[in-house]
């Protein structure tokens, strides 16, 4: 089976998980995927929620050939939240440094490459957006998911 149904039905049945309410409280896994760039890369954004929220976001190169991702500083990725309000509750790279130089990354032919951080969202509740972005100058990426914390 191709990537291009396999992709589409993963979403399709998270959506349906997610909307009807079936996950426990603890953990909530919700994702959503998209393609870009003519094909060229795909990129899947997930989330799990409990006392720590996991982000990851993976991005394949559907191609026969290496793929070089531009970056315009040592900032790769981010992932953001904001509440129901599109308020930023909270954001990866808010405090940290990055350093100022261009850099590339390669990505081989029918490979992943994965980012993923947590927050401690500790007495966080409420219905959220996380955002994923790729920063990069010729393939950016950003992905949206919207899942609650109780």
């Amino acid at each position: 089976m191709s990537n291009r149904l396999v992709i589409p039905l993963l979403c399709a049945a998270s959506a349906v998980a997610f909307a009807s309410g079936t996950t426990n409280h603890k953990t909530l896994a919700v994702s959503g995927a998209k393609t870009h760039s003519k094909s060229t890369l795909t990129s899947t954004f997930t989330v799990k929620a409990g006392q720590s929220v996991e982000f990851r976001l993976d991005v394949r190169n559907n191609t026969n050939r290496m793929l070089e991702l531009r970056y315009p500083t040592g900032k790769t990725h981010d992932f953001i939240v904001q509440d129901a309000a599109g308020k930023e509750v909270w954001r990866w790279s808010k405090d940290r440094m990055f350093t100022s130089g261009i850099q590339n990354k390669l990505v081989k032919a029918k490979s992943v490459a994965a980012f993923s951080e947590n927050w401690k969202a500790e007495n966080t509740h409420g219905k959220f957006t996380a955002v994923a972005l790729l920063t990069s100058d010729n393939h950016p990426i950003e992905e949206r998911v919207e899942f609650e914390l109780k």
